[in-house]
């Protein structure tokens, strides 16, 4: 994890504790947690909503009992519902166990209606007539249609002392941190984007000092930035400073209010005024930017300003002019190097932010070559190199999709359930796939257990057909579902089979038994009581890939049983045989 990450955690976390936790003057305080879907992705493999519990554990653990908290959450009871908004636990005094009960039985799963969620909140303040806040956490944009800044515009109106924080946690779209900046610098509160949990730990106490004492005197510091600025690129910057908890130095434009940051490095705690060197990459836009040592903990919060000039950094992709859809393509990419940069196709004009999921690939540590997945749709494209994941394309170029030469072929009539080659030829990858998919079905319709992966560019596959008879196609598909290649019909006719059945046997004896009927790994032939559905059996043998006949035993009990032919639990053919 980079000392940038670590930095915006640890600034982060010390804001969202110091406007929650033990706070200087009695104040009313709610808590609004996201509970959608998406909080169960994973930063450093846990699970997000994991890292919000545990962050809300350290609040409640040193909460001052002179002011009251509340809790509400969205997205946790329903999907695709923008009504789902719960208030957990009302205003009041905060009881800590409870508290944490109810955080922890949070299951996300729905929509994101965050704006709709902090009107509830400042609703339920408004009553008490005492300054309020709200501390919104939330890992994603508005999806239920209303606008953050307008309702923090209109909160700031509603007449009660009111300021929400608002915490982006691994927000990586800029216009969606905007839209969570733009709620809460409306309501005259802060914003804070958190992008992992490595450093909560180590941030908890120095927060909690800054949310318990009183500011702190007056302090200066120093910056001196060491050699050139480049985009996206280290800089090393000397400092002097109080290095209290929290305290970070970043780089802004200088016209950015105290408040902005973008990139920073945290400042190591020490007792007393400190020195040292921190390193953090710089924007992705050339330009005149501002150093700043940020002290949050003071009044008067940036210690020192420096500006420092950023300079530009050439960026290049060699590709060819066409690129032959559902391959894969190895680009030559000259430029910035970072975790955060990514060269891919996007459509052509779109803006900064877009992207095509699965067809983009991140710069290699060494070397210069990246291989990169061509989109199955045809048509025209921009290859971009796109810095810190869309903050600016530092280079584009045109790229046509065309289509590659590919078939797919079988038998026009099949049995159901039974073992079919099918040969095709075209791109190989292993999100494609050859096989069944109901006649008709859109490009994501398939049939388990019905399909195989190309190895090749051309050669064949054996698949079960599909146990229900009717119309289906033979399809070649492109990344999973994004696009059929190719197909051809084919009618799956139910399925028949026959035994050729000795009369008579000896109890406990092998027999032979001949057959036709479908062949897959699960049908079988085998000695059941008369009229028998085949869920109780004596001997049996698997129907084979090869050979037309089975060998098994009959049972030691004498009398007159059937032979059975059975697929998928339905008895397809039955013979009798009298066991002597």
């Amino acid at each position: 994890m980079s000392l940038i990450h670590r930095g915006r955690l640890a600034v982060a976390v010390a804001a969202l504790l110091a406007v929650s936790g033990p706070l200087l003057a009695a104040e009313n305080v709610m808590l609004v947690l996201d509970a959608s879907g998406s909080m169960w992705g994973q930063i450093d493999g846990r699970a997000k909503i994991e890292i919000a519990r545990e962050a809300t554990g350290r609040v409640v653990s040193d909460w001052d009992q002179a002011n009251q908290i509340g809790l509400i959450a969205y997205g946790h009871r329903r999907k695709g519902d923008c009504a789902d908004i719960e208030t957990l636990i009302p205003l009041g005094p905060m009881e800590g166990d409870v508290f944490m009960d109810t955080v922890n039985a949070i299951n996300p799963k729905g929509m994101t209606p965050l704006s709709q969620a902090v009107i509830d909140a400042a609703a339920a303040l408004k009553s008490s007539e005492q300054k309020a806040t709200v501390i919104l956490v939330s890992d994603g944009e508005e999806t239920c249609k209303l606008d953050p800044c307008a309702v923090g515009a209109e909160l700031e109106k509603s007449g009660v002392d009111f300021t929400a924080h608002v915490i982006g946690f691994d927000v990586q779209n800029p216009a969606h941190q905007a839209q969570l900046r733009c709620l809460a610098e409306n309501t005259g509160g802060r914003y804070f984007n958190a992008r992992d949990a490595q450093e909560l730990s180590s941030a908890v106490q120095g927060a909690m000092k800054t949310s318990t004492e009183p500011p702190p005197p007056p302090a200066t510091a120093t910056l001196k930035p060491q050699g050139k600025a480049v985009i996206t690129q280290q800089l090393s910057v000397d400092w002097t400073g109080p290095a209290d908890e929290g305290d970070f130095i970043t780089v802004v434009l200088p016209d950015a209010p105290d408040g902005r940051y973008t990139t920073y490095a945290y400042v190591p705690q020490t007792e007393g005024d400190g020195s040292g060197e921190v390193s953090f990459e710089m924007p992705a836009t050339a330009g005149d930017y501002e150093l700043r040592y940020v002290s949050p903990s003071r009044e008067e919060q940036v210690l020192a300003r420096e500006p420092v000039s950023i300079g530009d950094l050439e960026a290049m992709i060699d590709a060819p002019e066409t690129a032959i859809a559902g391959t894969t393509l190895t680009v030559t990419a000259r430029g910035p190097k970072s975790g955060s940069h990514w060269v891919g196709f996007v459509e052509p004009g779109a803006d900064v932010g877009s992207y095509l999921a699965n067809h983009y690939a991140r710069l290699p540590e060494q070397g210069d070559q990246l291989a990169i997945k061509v989109p199955a749709e045809l048509g025209d494209y921009e290859l971009r190199y796109v810095l810190n994941e869309s903050e600016r394309v530092a280079y584009s170029r045109p790229i046509k999709v065309v289509a590659a030469e590919i078939s797919v072929d079988g038998p026009a009539e099949v049995m159901a359930g039974n073992r079919v080659t099918i040969t095709a030829s075209g791109p190989v990858d292993g999100s494609h796939w050859i096989g069944f998919a109901p006649a008709g079905g859109d490009a994501g319709a398939y049939v388990n257990n019905a399909y195989y992966r190309p190895e090749a560019a051309s050669g064949s596959g054996v698949v079960t057909a599909p146990l229900e008879p009717g119309d289906y196609e033979y399809r070649y598909v492109l990344f999973e579902s994004q696009k059929v290649a190719a197909s051809k019909p084919v009618k799956v006719i139910p399925a028949t089979a026959t035994l050729s059945v000795p009369a008579m046997a000896s109890a406990s004896s092998e027999i032979e038994v001949a057959f036709t009927g479908p062949r897959n790994g699960s049908n079988w032939i085998g000695i059941v009581a008369v009229g028998g559905d085949g869920s109780e059996y004596q001997g049996w043998a698997y129907v084979p890939d090869e050979g037309d006949s089975v060998r098994f035993y009959t049972p030691e009990q004498a009398g007159d049983w059937e032979v059975v032919f059975v697929q998928d639990n339905q008895v397809l053919a039955r013979q009798p045989i009298s066991v002597q």
